[in-house]
């Protein structure tokens, strides 16, 4: 425990709480900024592994970990030379091999290639009704894409539920959109509960949306990548079905398995579609160059792109589909090209 504490507060954690069986972090798995993130980052001692209650909201190692922080920074990381020799070999008081650390690491690699996500009896959706919220509805989500994405609504909880399926059409996690304001303030997003089990799924390793679109990105080569499942219902109601190629990565940044989803979907551009932040110029020049960043890493493996407002055409926190069809189009036609 002490090492990883040492480990993730070199990642950037400027805090953590210490329990018996866990350690609280700052959740620098999706905040670039400490001061944006929560004490939702869990490291759970008896199998050494993380949990992020929040945007995540998947399970991960330690590798893990600091490839998503390498990420969200757009920094090229190297495992062996940043986290065995920086870290593991150049300070006193570590006992590690770091032999070892690169084999766990070839380990790790070989795991990542191919993905396997549990799938869940689509049974269980059968405890929800339909039930287009007021919520969503005056967000620009019509009922017909809620019917599409079999979005629906627990009555006990509270929450929007949004199945989540893989590629072929699997249901392999459900989320819940928070409604009561005790739970928004845990986060917005988060995984359901039925009956004590938490029917969470690794997010970085799929793709939402991507079932329904598949078929429109491999005839256009294209795929514009949002931030969350709601942007992804926005496009449909904004483009119809048949010129729909909108997904959400569920985070703030495009992990290298999602990008090789998305190009074994046919897709050869790639449009970076998140949500505006910075509050100020130098904020919003960090984030131009975090998106940057991103596009960068994959351009030699598709043609790669982002939307920035340059326009002051949406609120902080606002995703390119909040403010409507009209000004999306201005965003679009005013996107960034790597």
């Amino acid at each position: 425990p002490e090492e990883v504490i040492e480990l993730v507060t070199e990642l950037g954690s400027d805090a953590y709480v210490e329990k018996s069986d866990h350690i609280q972090f700052k959740t620098i798995c999706h905040n670039i900024d400490t001061e944006d993130a929560s004490m939702k980052l869990y490291y759970y001692k008896k199998n050494n592994m993380f949990h992020c209650y929040t945007s995540c909201g998947d399970t991960f190692n330690i590798y893990e970990l600091f490839k998503r922080r390498y990420e969200l920074l757009g920094t090229p990381y190297s495992f062996y030379q940043d986290i065995v020799l920086r870290i593991v070999g150049d300070q006193e008081g570590f006992n590690l091999n770091p032999t070892k650390y690169v084999s766990d690491m070839e380990k790790y690699k070989k795991q990542i290639t191919d993905v396997n996500i549990p799938i869940i009896n689509p049974n269980i959706l059968n405890i929800f009704v339909f039930h287009p919220t007021p919520e969503w509805l005056s967000d620009g989500i019509s009922e017909e894409s809620m019917r599409e994405y079999n979005i629906l609504y627990s009555i006990g909880q509270n929450k929007i539920i949004i199945p989540h399926y893989n590629v072929n059409g699997d249901l392999i996690g459900i989320r819940g959109r928070a409604l009561n304001a005790e739970d928004l303030a845990l986060g917005k997003y988060m995984p359901v509960t039925i009956e004590g089990k938490i029917y969470s799924h690794p997010l970085g390793y799929n793709v939402y949306g991507l079932d329904r679109v598949k078929e429109n990105i491999k005839n256009m080569k294209f795929a514009i990548v949002a931030e969350s499942e709601k942007s992804a219902l926005q496009y449909y109601t904004m483009f119809g079905k048949d010129r729909n190629v909108c997904v959400a990565a569920c985070g703030s940044t495009l992990h290298a398995y999602q990008l090789d989803l998305l190009i074994r979907a046919g897709a050869e551009k790639i449009l970076i579609a998140f949500d505006k932040e910075g509050e100020n110029w130098k904020e919003q020049d960090k984030y131009y160059l975090k998106l940057k960043g991103l596009c960068e890493r994959y351009k030699s493996r598709c043609k790669m792109g982002f939307i920035f407002d340059t326009h002051n055409l949406l609120n902080l926190k606002d995703s390119p589909f909040d403010r409507g069809k009209e000004t999306f189009l201005n965003l679009y036609k005013n996107s960034k090209w790597i």
